[in-house]
């Protein structure tokens, strides 16, 4: 059964849903897909560099201007830690439970109290960005396509163990079906449309990021 949440999502239209599924009562949202998404994808994900991406965009965001202010030595290594926290939740392929408790804004929390522990509490803001970076995974894969039951994403765990589909289809669905003759081709537009869509506010970031360390540099040095 399908619940619609329209005072959240009225603005997307008709065919965005904010979908409460449980594996085996799911239809196939086949009206949604492209021609070559349906003959080509397996599960409904972005692809590592859209995730990446969302990650930095989240890094840029939360970073302090002064270079070396996240603390514990980590400098810029900061901002591959909080970009390779919006891909980690795949790590789940390794013990064959993709989409489901690594996919969840409990585990965000959890991933952002284990920064919290490692840093010994001394930095919080790291914690939070590697939380929401966490999270973006999260919704890019509830916004993606998927055609594989159960849809979606376990968003809510450990509330629930319901799956969540917006029924969007604003990314597309990374094959692994690497035997169809439309593969390459189809998975390089998925990476290209993240791109586009991600692309423009992480350069646009990065630009103001550049612009406001620059202040902070002393006069006369490079």
């Amino acid at each position: 059964m399908i619940r619609r949440f329209g005072f959240i999502f009225n603005t997307l239209g008709e065919l965005t849903t904010f979908a409460c599924f449980h594996a085996g009562s799911q239809p196939l949202p086949q009206a949604g897909l492209t021609d070559i998404a349906k003959t080509s994808y397996g599960e409904g994900m972005p692809s590592p560099v859209g995730h990446a991406l969302g990650g930095a965009i989240v890094s840029l965001v939360m970073a302090p201007n002064r270079p070396g202010a996240w603390g514990l030595g980590l400098g810029r290594n900061a901002f591959t830690l909080v970009a390779l926290a919006a891909v980690l939740p795949d790590i789940d392929f390794a013990w064959g439970r993709h989409n489901m408790e690594t996919h969840s804004l409990g585990a965000a929390v959890l991933a952002g109290l284990a920064v919290l522990a490692w840093t010994r509490g001394k930095n919080p803001s790291l914690a939070l960005a590697v939380t929401l970076a966490w999270s973006t995974h999260v919704l890019f894969d509830w916004l993606g396509s998927d055609d594989t039951p159960p849809l979606g994403v376990m968003a809510l765990w450990p509330l629930t163990s319901a799956f969540y589909f917006a029924d969007a289809f604003v990314f597309e669905a990374i094959s692994r079906r690497y035997w169809l003759p439309n593969f390459v081709s189809h998975n390089a537009w998925a990476v290209i449309k993240e791109t586009l869509i991600l692309g423009p506010p992480f350069l646009l970031l990065t630009a103001l990021r550049w612009r406001g360390r620059r202040r902070f540099r002393r006069p006369g040095t490079t």
